[in-house]
């Protein structure tokens, strides 16, 4: 986005110089918006701690498998860098259902918190309960901090706050996001990646196919129904393509899983290595109480008949 000068001709079109037109009202706008982000990243710090809370911990590590696809535990989640665990924190607070009550994670924070939380804070978090990941084309760069997308699933149009993405990427690129409709206008969460457009074909025909395997048992499913239950489809397609291609794309800016899928391999196989030393120590512990407890058997007194050698007190060795 280019800088406007304070003696540009102010870009309303008024003709007047930009210090004498927009300048203020701008000015004014980007302190309500630094203001809404600041007081959004309070109430999701708090969802986030809500979210890693030790009765959580074995659903934890159950959605990270299911998001990874694997069977990683926490190494796995230990091996990540920050970026990708705030995508599987994403995921995991907004989409996961817990397995007994089906609740997903921020539809209980509300339930157990919202008499805690400030009006706003209720407000925010209760905008958040509808929003789930989609795959959204860029149709125009950024301007004023706007970002012009379209749903390349549902192929519906929307202006929101741009977050940064919109100023690396060009029109005709994909952002993977969830779009919060706790500003005015909406934004994206801050776990959005940016995607090549070459990418649209073969991920938007994954996604389709899973959608139609869905609906096969869900007939009147929608697609925010789906989404909402299945956005983890999203980063199985992001892990199995990267596995296959085993390089890297040729710019920065857009999100690549090599190095996480590289990452998640050594986790497992670590993982792997260990479950086969504690096996192998159980199993050595239980010779080595059996073998005791045989040392044991053989030096009590009565009747006991044994196999091998069988010692009395007082009595020499006698064998069966």
């Amino acid at each position: 986005m280019t800088r406007i000068g304070r003696n540009d001709p102010c870009p309303c079109g008024s003709g007047k110089k930009y210090k004498n037109c927009c300048l203020n009202k701008d000015r004014a706008k980007r302190i309500r918006e630094s203001a809404w982000q600041q007081s959004e990243q309070v109430i999701l710090d708090k969802l986030i701690a809500f979210a890693q809370r030790p009765d959580l911990n074995a659903q934890f590590i159950v959605a990270f498998n299911l998001f990874w696809n694997g069977n990683y535990g926490l190494e796995g989640f230990n091996a990540l860098d920050r970026d990708e665990v705030s995508r599987f924190l994403d995921w995991y607070m907004y989409d996961y259902r817990l397995e007994q009550s089906k609740k997903r994670i921020v539809e209980l924070f509300i339930e157990e918190r919202e008499l805690s939380l400030l009006p706003l804070e209720r407000e925010r978090v209760r905008a958040w309960q509808d929003s789930y990941l989609s795959l959204y084309r860029m149709t125009a760069s950024a301007e004023r901090g706007l970002l012009s997308v379209v749903d390349a699933l549902q192929g519906v149009q929307v202006v929101l706050w741009d977050n940064g993405l919109g100023r690396l990427g060009l029109p005709g690129d994909l952002i993977l996001g969830r779009m919060l409709r706790s500003s005015a206008p909406p934004h994206f969460s801050w776990a959005a990646i940016l995607l090549p457009a070459e990418m649209e074909t073969e991920l938007v025909s994954f996604i389709t196919g899973a959608y139609e395997q869905y609906r096969e048992t869900r007939a009147q499913a929608s697609w925010p129904d789906f989404l909402s239950n299945s956005g983890y489809m999203f980063n199985h397609y992001l892990l199995r393509a990267a596995a296959e291609a085993g390089t890297r794309h040729a710019t920065g800016a857009y999100y690549d899983a090599t190095h996480t899928v590289e990452k998640l391999m050594e986790a497992e196989k670590r993982r792997r290595e260990q479950a086969a030393r504690k096996a192998e120590e159980r199993m050595k512990e239980e010779q080595r109480l059996t073998e005791e407890e045989g040392e044991s058997l053989r030096q009590t007194r009565g009747g006991i008949l044994l196999p091998g050698y069988v010692q009395y007190k007082g009595s020499r060795e006698l064998k069966r």
